[in-house]
C-alpha cells in the first residue's frame, strides 16, 4: 500500500489561472474537468519525477512515446495501451530546401513530423488517444465523449475501444464519410449532427451533460498536450535540437500549446533550448483565425487583440478536419503566436491538389489535405519573409491520404484510356516534375 501511494504522487494538475491543485486524474475527473476554485477547464500536467534521467532516455532507441514514460501522467505500465505511436521518423526534405535555395536564396535545414507513419490511425492525434486511453484504464472510466472534424475521433475510437471504453462521437454534418465508417467499424457510436463543429460541440456537450459522462476538453486538454509535449523529447533525440520555425495547419492549436508545454517542463536541463516562431496556417475555406491575426497586425496588435476574432458559421472547405469557425483557442495561441514572433498565414484551398501532387512527386508520399494545407503554409512564409537564411524548419505532416480518399483520389494525373498496346508508350518519370512545378507556383 505504501508504493502505491508513493506513486499517486508523481503527478499533479495545477490550474493555469489560479494555481489551485488536483492531485490526480481520478480527482480531474471528479471535479468534471475543470478547476473547483475559479472554474476554468486549462490545468497543466507537473511532476515530481526527477529530470537527471531525460538525457538518457533521449539517446534511446524507443518504439513509441511511453519510452518516455516517467515524463506521462500515468501510474502503473500495465495499463499502456499503444500501437507504436510518437516516435514517427523526422526526414529531410531537399526538395524544399533546394526550392527556398533558388528562389528566395536562403540556405535551410527543412524536416518534416511523419504523423501519417503513426502506428495507429497514421494522424497526429494518435499519441493523445493512446494517453487517453491509458489514463481511462487506470481509472476505470467507461463512457466517454468527443466533438471532432474527424481524425481526433477516428484516432480516440481505436484506442479506447482497445482500453473497453464506450465512445460516442459527435462530428459536423460535412465531416468525410471515411471517418465515421472507420470509427462505427470500431463499434463506437456516432452522432453525426446537421450543423457545422461548433453546433457538433454544442450537442455533445449538452449529451454530457445530460448523461453525466467525461467529454474531452479540446485543444487545452491536458491529456493532448501532455501526449503532444513528447514531440521536443522527439526533436532533441532525432535533430539534437529545436527547429528556429514550426509550421502547422491548424484548428484547435494543441500542437504550439503543447510545445510550449514541453519546452517549460524541460528549461530547466536544457537552458538553450527555446520556442520555435510558430507559423499557422489555415486554408481560404475556413480562416478565422488568419483573419482576427490580419486585423490585429494591421492596428499594430493593440491590447486585448487576442480577444477579437470573428465566427464562421458553417464554413465551406475542402478540408473538414479544419473546419473549425468558431476557434474558442485563439485568445491563447494568438498570444502564444506573438510572443514568439511567428504569424498566421493563408493558403488558397485552389492549389491543394497541385501542391499534394507535387509532394506525393517530389517526396514520394501521399499527403492528406491538412498536411497539403502545412507544406501550403512553408512556401507561403517564404513569400512573407517569414524565414531567415540559415534557420532550421519543422513542418509538421499530420496525417496521410489514406484518411482522405475523396482527396487521393484526385492525386490521378497519368492515366491514359487505351483499347491497345498500339497506345501505350514507356515514360520517364521526370517529364512530370516542370508542369507539377508550374501548377503550384502560377498564379
Amino acid at each position: 500500500m505504501r508504493l502505491r501511494v508513493k506513486r499517486q504522487k508523481k503527478y499533479y494538475l495545477k490550474c493555469a489561472g489560479c494555481g489551485f491543485v488536483t492531485p490526480s486524474f481520478k480527482a480531474w475527473f471528479d471535479q468534471f474537468q475543470k478547476c473547483p476554485n475559479c472554474g476554468s477547464k486549462h490545468s497543466e500536467v507537473w511532476y515530481n519525477t526527477s529530470y537527471k534521467r531525460l538525457p538518457r532516455f533521449i539517446k534511446g532507441n524507443p518504439q513509441n512515446f511511453w519510452h518516455y514514460f516517467p515524463y506521462l501522467p500515468l501510474v502503473l505500465k500495465r495499463h499502456i495501451i499503444t500501437r507504436y505511436e510518437g516516435t514517427a521518423p523526422i526526414e529531410r526534405w531537399h526538395f524544399l530546401e533546394e526550392f527556398a535555395k533558388k528562389e528566395y536564396g536562403l540556405t535551410l535545414e527543412v524536416h518534416a513530423y511523419r504523423n501519417d507513419l503513426n502506428g495507429g490511425t497514421g494522424t497526429f492525434k494518435d499519441v493523445a488517444a493512446a494517453l487517453a486511453a491509458s489514463i481511462f484504464k487506470e481509472n476505470n472510466l467507461k463512457q466517454y465523449c468527443i466533438a471532432s472534424t474527424g481524425n481526433s475521433a477516428t484516432a480516440y475510437a481505436k484506442y479506447l475501444s482497445i482500453a473497453g471504453v464506450n465512445c460516442s462521437v459527435f462530428m459536423p454534418e460535412d465531416a468525410i464519410r471515411a471517418s465515421e465508417a472507420t470509427i462505427s467499424s470500431f463499434g463506437q457510436q456516432v452522432f453525426r449532427v446537421m450543423g457545422d463543429y461548433a453546433k457538433a460541440k454544442e450537442v455533445a456537450a449538452e449529451y454530457a451533460r445530460r448523461h453525466h459522462i467525461q467529454m474531452s476538453t479540446g485543444n487545452i486538454d491536458p491529456i493532448r498536450i501532455e501526449a503532444k509535449k513528447t514531440m521536443v523529447f522527439e526533436w532533441l533525440r532525432q535533430l539534437g535540437k529545436a527547429p528556429d520555425v514550426y509550421i502547422q495547419a491548424i484548428s484547435g492549436g494543441t500542437g504550439p500549446l503543447a510545445i510550449d508545454k514541453g519546452i517549460r517542463e524541460i528549461g530547466h536541463l536544457y537552458p538553450d533550448l527555446q520556442n520555435p516562431r510558430f507559423i499557422m496556417v489555415q486554408s481560404d475555406g475556413c480562416d478565422p483565425m488568419v483573419q482576427a491575426w490580419e486585423k490585429a497586425e494591421a492596428e499594430g496588435f493593440p491590447e486585448g487583440f487576442e480577444k477579437n476574432y470573428p465566427v464562421i458559421d458553417n464554413p465551406k472547405t475542402n478540408v473538414p478536419t479544419l473546419a473549425t469557425g468558431n476557434p474558442a483557442t485563439y485568445p491563447i495561441i494568438s498570444k502564444l503566436v506573438r510572443k514568439t514572433g511567428g504569424s498566421f498565414v493563408r493558403m488558397r484551398e485552389s492549389k491543394l491538389i497541385p501542391l499534394g501532387k507535387l509532394i506525393a512527386y517530389e517526396q514520394k508520399m501521399v499527403p492528406g489535405p491538412a498536411s497539403t494545407v502545412c507544406v501550403a503554409g512553408f512556401f507561403n512564409a517564404l513569400k512573407k519573409n517569414l524565414i531567415n537564411d540559415g534557420e532550421t524548419v519543422m513542418v509538421n505532416i499530420g496525417e496521410g491520404a489514406v484518411r482522405a480518399p475523396y482527396f487521393l483520389e484526385q492525386m490521378i494525373y497519368t492515366t491514359q484510356e487505351v483499347t491497345n498496346a498500339d497506345e501505350c508508350a514507356p515514360h520517364e518519370i521526370d517529364g512530370y516534375r516542370d508542369q507539377l512545378w508550374k501548377d503550384v507556383l502560377n498564379d
